[in-house]
């Protein structure tokens, strides 16, 4: 496996998937910031009111938390393509992007549900916007994969 070209795939790929979520909260005016979301729940600051945190401490986690994940999602791509299971394509996007989907969608609602001191998310609109974000990383992994 080329270690180095899915590091830069998974960068691709987090990046691209923040962005489109931080672009859904912008138009839908929904609590999607998944960086923001992941860095309050890990640093227990969610405001009194359930606000996202903004603070330095909750970004700089959220950030690091969110691009080791997508590394670790992006080594599962390149062994599955290293076995020749499926092809850095269309397919790979479409198959791999459910399954990860899926999987970040019982996570996070697992999570948003057992969490102490969550932040205030509308649950069914973050989950769907999840699953649909996971079509965007894995994307932006083929596409770091292939062309980077």
């Amino acid at each position: 496996m080329n270690f180095p070209a899915l590091f830069i795939a998974s960068l691709a790929g987090t990046s691209a998937m923040t962005l489109f979520m931080y672009i859904l909260s912008f138009i839908t005016g929904y609590r999607t910031k998944v960086i923001n979301v992941l860095g309050t729940l890990l640093t227990f600051q969610a405001g009194p009111n359930g606000e996202l945190s903004t603070s330095p401490l909750a970004v700089i986690v959220g950030t690091l938390v969110h691009y080791a994940i997508g590394f670790a999602f992006a080594l599962v791509y390149g062994w599955i393509w290293w076995k020749e299971l499926l092809q850095p394509d269309w397919w790979s996007v479409l198959i791999l992007g459910t399954a990860s989907g899926i999987l970040a969608v019982g996570f996070w609602g697992t999570v948003l549900k057992i969490h102490p001191r969550p932040p205030r998310v509308k649950l069914s609109a973050y989950l769907v916007a999840i699953f649909f974000a996971h079509y965007v990383f894995v994307w932006g992994v083929v596409f770091g994969f292939k062309f980077l």
